[in-house]
């Protein structure tokens, strides 16, 4: 069989997209008898339909879905090139678009944005997503890398796809955030060992995003209960004055407390070797620009001060 042509499956994920050959030709400009002679030429070399007709139009077969899946990747990758292309006519630099959850924005990403606007051209720009967006963000080309996280107790709840590849910079551990006068604060400052999850079972809950819900209840199992989650916030600010005022407890990583913790809440170890996260700097497969890895290196000699 030929090479497959990448033309092809940006055309298939058009298809996909836009539900017709007569939309297709009007977007891209080519004829609908050349796009025709695409997929047909593309259906012989690999002896199988990838488009089937409909009352509503044509709709691909399931290997032509599947090639236009890589279509999509290619077509952004393209759009990205061209980006790229456009932002150092303009700037005569590189531009960077960095990914990153609130409590790595807050902390070491911003410090390592800050340093590098003082020590290098590379311009930065900063979008705060949690994980999952922002794997699909940056598989769809909206962004050349993120620094995101994976949780021990949920190591397959971020799904990394085969076009993006991920570098380990460290372990934060979580901490159970408590009001100082609770109980639970007097039974750890006695002690100052790791306390079990289960001293909290009959409290309520404050939960983050889907990925930090779900990291809470996979811990909480395994320590023998279901918490009760009665309020949900990614601000980690709206988090501690929710603890504080006797409005429940919760999960938090050890950076998000570094940079303030009020006088009135503690922030106690867990006894679970899987309370923590591994903080990864994701990029797509192949991209090796300097000005990437500047920001990687950067962002990584940040990191060292805050994680494990």
């Amino acid at each position: 069989m030929e090479r497959l042509n990448p033309q092809v499956m940006v055309t298939l994920w058009n298809i996909e997209r836009l539900g017709s050959f007569s939309a297709v030709a009007r977007e891209t400009g080519w004829s609908q008898p050349a796009i025709s002679q695409q997929i047909k030429k593309c259906e012989d070399e690999l002896k199988i339909p990838l488009v089937r007709r409909t009352s509503h139009g044509v709709e691909l077969t399931p290997v032509g879905l599947i090639l236009s899946k890589h279509g999509q990747l290619i077509d952004n990758r393209l759009t990205q090139a061209q980006r790229d292309i456009d932002a150092y006519g303009r700037h005569h630099s590189a531009h960077i678009r960095l990914i990153a959850p609130p409590s790595i924005c807050s902390s070491f990403a911003a410090r390592a944005l800050v340093h590098m606007s003082w020590s290098s051209e590379v311009r930065v720009g900063l979008m705060q997503m949690e994980p999952p967006e922002a794997v699909d963000a940056l598989s769809q080309g909206l962004a050349d890398c993120a620094v995101t996280f994976q949780y021990h107790s949920i190591p397959e709840f971020v799904k990394m796809n085969e076009d993006l590849e991920t570098e380990y910079f460290g372990s934060d551990p979580l901490l159970l955030l408590v009001n100082q006068n609770s109980v639970i604060a007097k039974r750890y400052a006695a002690v100052h060992e790791p306390i079990s999850l289960s001293v909290a079972k009959d409290e309520h809950w404050i939960a983050g995003c889907e990925t930090c819900q779900a990291n809470l209840i996979s811990l909480a199992r395994v320590a023998g209960f279901s918490p009760d989650i009665t309020h949900s916030t990614d601000d980690y600010w709206a988090t501690q004055n929710l603890v504080e005022m006797g409005m429940g407890v919760s999960i938090v990583p050890r950076i998000s407390v570094r940079a303030h913790l009020e006088n009135d809440l503690m922030a106690c170890p867990i006894k679970d070797e899987n309370a923590c996260r591994e903080v990864l700097f994701v990029t797509r497969k192949g991209d090796h620009r300097p000005a990437l890895l500047k920001v990687k290196d950067e962002i990584k000699r940040a990191a060292q001060k805050y994680l494990e």
